[in-house]
């Protein structure tokens, strides 16, 4: 991995830091970026398609147009909240979102390249702007204590009223899995993806 991240003009930090102090690390790098610019938090065990910064870069550059609320009239008054909350973007999807007993009420934007559902848990797996991790240090610091990305999400991530501290969001079809088998992104051939990624790389 170290030879593979070498190979491109990035800095590299190869710490032995463990679970926790690794998410507080990431963290700290976040907030020393400047405001404005987005930062990708990513875990080790993510596979992503070939298109997926195409797909978010895209969301990033476009936001305002597709995350406009013009109906119904009942959400007025939230979309004008709504378009000051900050977003954070989660690439991965989940197959408990599309299980009958588990869906639950989420807004659904339209963009050129997917859909983008809102949802209200993610794991660490996160891009947002810098000064999202900035305003929010302490809550992304007391959630790395413990890896607990589901207090990170109850505490940052809000409902369909807006009154949450910023919209999560993650497209579908997803565009990057976590790599467990019973929660990886659905409608995306992985393995076949996996392994022409291998023979690239020279490593199958």
């Amino acid at each position: 991995m170290i030879a593979f991240f070498k190979q491109f003009d990035v800095t590299l930090f190869n710490e032995e830091l463990g679970n926790d102090k690794s998410i507080l690390r990431s963290i700290e790098l976040a907030c020393g970026s400047a405001p404005d610019e987005w930062v990708y938090l990513c875990e080790d065990d993510y596979l992503h398609v070939p298109q997926a910064f195409e797909v978010i870069s895209d969301l990033i550059v476009h936001r305002d147009e597709y995350l406009r609320m013009r109906k119904p009239v009942r959400f007025r008054r939230g979309s004008e909240r709504f378009r000051n909350v900050p977003i954070v973007i989660h690439p991965a999807d989940y197959p408990d979102r599309y299980r009958r007993h588990e869906r639950k009420f989420s807004l659904i934007f339209l963009s050129r390249g997917c859909h983008w559902r809102q949802i209200s848990n993610t794991t660490f797996t996160i891009i947002a702007e810098a000064k999202t991790f900035q305003r929010f240090r302490a809550l992304f610091e007391h959630s790395a204590n413990g890896a607990r990305d589901g207090y990170l999400s109850k505490k940052l991530y809000g409902s369909h009223l807006f009154g949450s501290k910023t919209l999560a969001l993650s497209p579908i079809p997803g565009v990057a899995t976590h790599m467990h088998e019973e929660v990886m992104t659905p409608l995306v051939d992985w393995e076949t993806l996996a392994r022409s990624y291998l023979t690239e790389l020279n490593v199958a």
